[in-house]
């Protein structure tokens, strides 16, 4: 059923193609609050589908729409990016469908002992730039997962659930979220490059790391829950408090 009602979102964002059933397949099955990820591929389209139909009513009805809403303004606000899909779609308020990238996660990539050029983390580190300069931060780039070394050797960018604009963050704030980013490209260019990370970025990777330790509000909220738990932060943290560890970065 849930199949059913994909294929029939689809079809009605593409009305000029005809989507079947033995074309979709599940990529991950996601549990409770999370999406289930499908593959939709034939010889027009290859597709990622992530859909919420399966979660209980009060996930659909809540975490369920702010999670697509955010990944879809994300993609939307990004796709002029070389290292971001520009094809993509929100079947329903639960459901939200992209390009699929082929590609390897470099989190594969570091299991298998494999490097890259130092090339890739180059054109990787202009990309997050590029980003930046847009007011946008992913805030799950640490996560080795959501970076992919495509077959084409370029470095591609994955999931936006966090994505979000940081303009109307404090500067201190800004400063830690941007930083969140730049670290994950520099973490992979330290575990990955054939070329040792440079002085000065590794300077920057190991200060970040150290203020990461300190930052009291770790994990969740600075990777999935930000786009929630950051106004939180700012209305009931003391300001002076983490602005004096931040200021260390």
């Amino acid at each position: 059923m849930i199949e059913n009602n994909l294929l029939a979102q689809l079809q009605q964002k593409f009305p000029e193609h005809s989507f079947v059933q033995h074309h979709l397949s599940v990529v991950h099955k996601g549990r409770f609050a999370n999406a289930i990820v499908y593959r939709y591929k034939d010889d027009k389209f290859d597709l990622i589908v992530k859909d919420f139909s399966q979660s209980p009513w009060l996930i659909r009805k809540t975490f369920a729409r702010l999670s697509v809403n955010q990944e879809y303004k994300g993609l939307s606000r990004l796709a002029q990016l070389d290292a971001v899909v520009n094809r993509y779609s929100r079947l329903s308020p639960i459901a939200v469908a992209y390009d699929y990238i082929k590609g390897t996660p470099l989190r594969s990539l570091i299991h298998e002992g494999k490097t890259l050029p130092v090339n890739f983390f180059k054109d990787l580190e202009h990309q997050v730039a590029k980003m930046h300069r847009q007011g946008i931060v992913h805030l799950d780039l640490r996560n080795m997962g959501n970076i992919l070394c495509g077959s084409d050797g370029k470095p591609y960018i994955i999931d936006f659930q966090s994505t979000m604009s940081f303009s109307r963050f404090p500067r201190w704030l800004q400063r830690f979220m941007r930083g969140s980013d730049m670290s994950g490209v520099y973490k992979a260019w330290n575990k990955l490059s054939d070329e040792p990370l440079p002085d000065a970025k590794q300077n920057y990777l190991t200060r970040f790391n150290h203020v990461r330790k300190r930052w009291i509000f770790k994990g969740y909220p600075i990777q999935r829950g930000y786009a929630w738990g950051a106004a939180l932060i700012t209305q009931f943290v003391d300001s002076d408090l983490v602005r004096n560890i931040t200021d260390r970065l």
